[in-house]
């Protein structure tokens, strides 16, 4: 079986809904760290939705920070996927073109920090769950004896937390063309912005101080509520999407059909 592509796009059955725009013509200005199946049922429908309506370069780099497993699922498929919606009224299938960049932090590092760099890129969005943000959740301080923050601290050319790439991006760019850009966080956790502000303000300032107050001075961290029901796609969520496509898609996701 054909598997689901820019070039097969044109296969798809009539009911099965696809983008209203070109997606290889859409450049890059979002880094999304943890591209999971949530981000791919939610921020990027989202994302996919506003380049429908208005176009631009707000096309998506999800970066996959402990697995390679999205990105060879995707990469193939140029960042293709279908969204399969499940209500009491039926099933709704959808490809989403948003996503134009699947990167693993483990074997494309150079990649990674080059994307987050980029003075195109304005939005760095997080879904790396709880446990990511290497913080203490009784004060919301960050843990500076977390294994990850203590190597980062000791080595910050090769991060392994999300808050220590997102800081050395920005210190990168105030170094060079001095243009942040948004961390904006999408995991359920109270006062999401205000808490990841607190967390990339002080590991910066444990860099150094003059990193942190410029990343206080320029950086915005705005506060979210999102909500989906993702459950985990099955084989048998595969088998049947490949039978309703006539295509191989080796991503679907599947959600309800409430987003917020």
């Amino acid at each position: 079986m054909k598997r689901l592509a820019l070039s097969t796009l044109a296969a798809l059955p009539a009911a099965v809904a696809t983008p209203h725009y070109h997606p290889r013509h859409v450049g890059i200005g979002i880094v999304h760290l943890g591209i999971g199946a949530f981000h791919r049922a939610q921020q990027a429908v989202y994302t996919d939705d506003a380049l429908t309506q208005d176009g631009g370069d707000w096309g998506i780099c999800g970066v996959s920070l402990r697995s390679p497993d999205v990105r060879e699922r995707l990469a193939p498929q140029d960042g293709l996927y279908t969204t399969v919606e499940k209500s009491p009224g039926g099933i709704r299938r959808r490809v989403i073109g948003s996503v134009r960049e699947v990167l693993f932090l483990g074997d494309e590092r150079a990649r990674v920090q080059g994307r987050m760099v980029a003075p195109e890129i304005r939005i760095v969005s997080l879904t790396i769950t709880e446990k990511g943000y290497c913080h203490d959740p009784a004060t919301g301080q960050l843990n500076f004896s977390h294994p990850d923050i203590v190597h980062d601290l000791a080595n910050p050319d090769h991060a392994q937390s999300a808050i220590a790439l997102v800081v050395g991006a920005l210190d990168a760019r105030r170094r060079s063309h001095g243009q942040p850009f948004t961390v904006l966080c999408c995991d359920n956790l109270p006062h999401n912005g205000a808490l990841v502000r607190g967390l990339v303000t002080a590991f910066a300032q444990a860099r150094e101080a003059r990193l942190a107050g410029w990343i206080a001075e320029h950086v915005t961290f705005p506060s979210t509520m999102v909500d989906r029901i993702v459950p985990a796609t099955t084989d048998g969520d595969i088998a049947d999407n490949d039978a309703a496509l006539g295509l191989h898609d080796a991503a679907p996701v599947v959600h309800e059909p409430f987003k917020q």
